[in-house]
């Protein structure tokens, strides 16, 4: 079957925060899923995290997105997050972001 739906059909609701677009509850287990997209043209303070060339998230953004899966779930703070490597925004595609709540 072609075409679009209504994405509450499909278990889809608004993820409530500017940089997220869509939340899903996982169906055979509890936890959620968060998803969006970032592009340098679509969020124009990106463009004042430029590092040698690169475009990164902020570390702020990276917080942003797991309190507000936590909150998803009952979870409302962050006692500790590791980033092991700087997330880059490409420059043409733009980077498709998911946070996962398990």
């Amino acid at each position: 079957r072609g075409g679009g739906g209504d994405a509450a059909g499909l278990g889809l609701v608004a993820a409530g925060h500017p940089l997220l677009g869509a939340a899903v509850e996982f169906a055979d287990r509890g936890g959620c899923l968060l998803t969006g997209r970032l592009s340098r043209s679509g969020v124009s303070w990106l463009a004042d995290h430029e590092v040698a060339g690169s475009v990164l998230v902020p570390g702020a953004a990276l917080v942003e997105w797991a309190l507000r899966a936590g909150d998803e779930v009952g979870c409302a703070a962050v006692e500790e997050l590791m980033l092991q490597a700087p997330v880059v925004v490409p420059e043409a595609s733009g980077l498709r972001v998911q946070v996962v709540v398990d």
